[in-house]
């Protein structure tokens, strides 16, 4: 046993200049860890461990060893208190949401479009009929797609304001917490048409440069949607100025299937080939007059260019996550460019990491920071310890034939691609099972068929485009990004027709996630023997998946929509009016499909207590009641009211039951806590 603690202990000195790389890592800890907790934390109980932890700190600052876990105590702490503070911030901005429908004037804050293509606005600086301030920011769907409505102006309407939605069921994407960082106190619709109004106060100048800013994106996406069709244009906008909203449910599913989703969030995919593309266009352009490239440092010109470029096509974009992580990574890939540094490297992504959480720690817990991250972090590692023999293998030497050359680079390509894919695909896979419950089974054939596309034709007239944008001079470039864009339209409907294509999987239990996102750190940082302890953590949390299961019945918020789970394991969701959206959520995370016509036929049946199908499920019905497994649940006369107490969900929060051996549990409830501040 000494022998092996002297090993570990030697591997893990022989690490040390890999130490830093875990600092981000224990800072996302403390972020993971006040989004665990149950309710809010007292903000006084935050400051008081950081003081003693400093104490501590002074007065065992003799004590290395002890300094070391301090230091990592605090670094937990401060990704703890950053998240806090943040939470405080936006409590601030929340603000009781009105029941009833009401006149309004308000400030258009922001632009977008919802699926349909309709409009939606974001406002701010409400008031209503009477003058009075209604305080809060609200996201409100209009009806129709052309109210020639702009960014900054002042509206009238009467519209019906809705508190944010919450998660569908326990374990579910919680929607009031995205729209809490938002800074949303809800949402609504117009009920009237929407008019222009003067505004009664003058904006600020930080708000006039927003204004403007967000008028350039609508301005760019409203000039791409009158040039393209619409399903090239939803796309052409996603990766231009990332506006998703206006893409087709259909087409979404068609890339989520075929494994091509994150081609439509600007990540680094689209910031490294934009400014990749700057880069060696300016340098190609500098070549040309040889006594400016023999007076200047091309390469430093050009990383100043692709640094410009790569601002610019943020700002367009709208600086989401993924896109500011992009941008952070390239400029520190291009600063080291200028600085005669090495760039690409496991310390570019971990500064990256900790600049994005410091400024965005809500990011932690998406979906997207998770999976980019992940996918970037893999790739570095895989490269770090293979690069000898991928640069051995990716050789091209001049003194080859030719066609042996141009044959050998084809292949280079295309290794490069199932390579970089296979790792990518392996890095995000936990992360597409705990969120969206799929497993894609055809990614490295969409990506082997679209990436030229892609690559060739797509993000280089993308670049193109933007440079002609500000003359006039785009429609042809931004045709071609077109007509790149419905090839890769057609080679995800293609991909994502054939047999088997996504899978729908239960997502594994939080613990066994964590497990695998540590172990893949572990691998993914540690250099040398250690790192194999990290496919033991790993394993354990695939592990996980073994024991999950299943609820036996879903019941929604408001009591009257109930699923319930028929002898194969699929869940059943009794016939319900509207709310297809719930329905579709309840559906993908427990893996279930659609019942047929021919099942719905004999569903319906048993609801009206005609027939019971005891071989198919477990529901009979009589003319006022229907029971499952023997037990109520719904009265068919008042679907608004469960009357089993048991089964009965609280105010505002749906619930998963499990009937094991016929005795019902609640398992967990629906509900974010930081919506409920009262600690603060």
């Amino acid at each position: 046993m000494r022998l092996f603690f002297y090993h570990l202990r030697e591997q893990f000195m022989s690490n040390q200049s890999r130490w830093w790389l875990w600092y981000p890592v224990f800072f996302a800890t403390g972020i993971g860890l006040y989004f665990s907790l149950p309710q809010e934390p007292s903000k006084w109980l935050t400051l008081g461990v950081i003081e003693s932890l400093i104490i501590l700190a002074i007065f065992f600052r003799h004590h290395i060893r002890v300094l070391y876990f301090l230091f990592i105590l605090g670094l937990i702490s401060l990704g703890f208190a950053c998240i806090q503070l943040r939470t405080i911030y936006f409590s601030t901005k929340q603000a009781p949401v009105p029941s009833e429908k009401m006149y309004l004037q308000a400030r258009i804050k922001y632009l977008d479009y919802n699926s349909k293509g309709n409009t939606r606005l974001t406002i701010d600086k409400l008031y209503d009929f009477d003058g009075n301030f209604v305080p809060g920011t609200f996201r409100i769907s209009l009806r129709g797609k052309n109210h020639n409505l702009s960014i900054g102006q002042c509206v009238e309407m009467v519209a019906k304001l809705l508190p944010n939605p919450k998660a569908s069921l326990p374990g579910g994407y919680q929607f009031d917490r995205k729209s809490f960082f938002l800074g949303l106190s809800g949402s609504g619709y117009a009920d009237s048409r929407v008019l222009p109004i003067p505004c009664p106060n003058e904006p600020t100048w930080q708000e006039k440069l927003n204004f403007w800013k967000e008028k350039q994106r609508t301005a760019i996406i409203n000039h791409i949607k009158s040039i393209l069709p619409p399903n090239e244009a939803a796309i052409t906008s996603a990766i231009i100025a990332g506006e998703q909203g206006g893409i087709n449910q259909n087409l979404i599913n068609s890339y989520r299937d075929s494994g091509l989703a994150h081609f439509l969030s600007i990540s680094g995919l689209h910031m490294s080939m934009i400014t990749g593309l700057m880069f060696f266009l300016v340098r190609f352009l500098i070549a040309l007059f040889p006594p400016l490239a023999l007076r200047w440092n091309s390469k430093k010109i050009a990383a100043i260019f692709a640094l410009v470029i790569s601002f610019v096509y943020l700002q367009i974009s709208g600086s989401a996550i993924p896109a500011q992580r992009a941008f952070i990574m390239t400029f520190i890939v291009l600063l080291g460019v200028l600085l005669d540094r090495r760039a690409i490297s496991m310390n570019t992504i971990a500064l990256a990491a900790i600049l994005v959480l410091l400024f965005s720690p809500e990011a932690l817990i998406g979906a997207s920071f998770q999976m980019s991250f992940a996918a970037v972090i893999a790739l570095i590692a895989f490269y770090e310890k293979n690069a000898v023999s991928l640069q051995r293998f990716f050789d091209t030497s001049a003194n080859q034939n030719i066609i042996l050359r141009t044959i050998k680079i084809i292949l280079v390509y295309i290794a490069g691609i199932l390579v970089s894919d296979l790792v990518a695909s392996l890095a995000t896979l936990p992360f597409s099972i705990y969120h969206f419950n799929q497993i894609s089974a055809y990614t490295t054939l969409a990506n082997l068929l679209a990436g030229p596309i892609i690559g060739i034709l797509i993000m280089p007239f993308t670049l193109l485009s933007l440079l002609l944008m500000p003359f006039g001079l785009d429609y042809y470039a931004i045709k071609v990004v077109g007509f790149g864009i419905a090839v890769v339209n057609d080679i995800t409907v293609y991909v994502s027709s054939l047999p088997s294509a996504a899978y729908r999987v239960l997502s594994m239990p939080f613990w066994g996630f964590i497990f695998i996102i540590f172990g893949g750190l572990w691998l993914c940082i540690w250099q040398g023997k250690i790192r194999r302890w990290g496919l033991l953590m790993i394993l354990i949390g695939l592990l996980s998946m073994i024991n999950i299961r299943k609820p036996d019945i879903l019941i929604n918020a408001e009591g009257d929509m109930i699923a319930v789970l028929d002898n194969s394991e699929n869940m059943i969701i009794l016939p319900h009016r509207g709310d297809s959206f719930t329905k579709k959520i309840w559906l993908d995370k427990t893996a279930s499909t659609e019942i047929n016509k021919k099942q719905k036929k004999i569903l319906k049946d048993i609801i009206q207590g005609k027939k019971t199908d005891k071989t198919w499920i477990n529901l009979e019905c009589d003319k006022n009641n229907c029971y499952y497994k023997q037990k109520f649940i719904t009265n068919k006369k008042d679907k608004h009211q469960i009357q089993n107490t048991l089964l009965k969900p609280e105010q505002g929060e749906g619930m998963a039951i499990y009937l094991p051996n016929k005795i019902i549990s609640v398992r967990d409830k629906i509900g974010f806590r930081p919506w409920n501040l009262n600690k603060i």
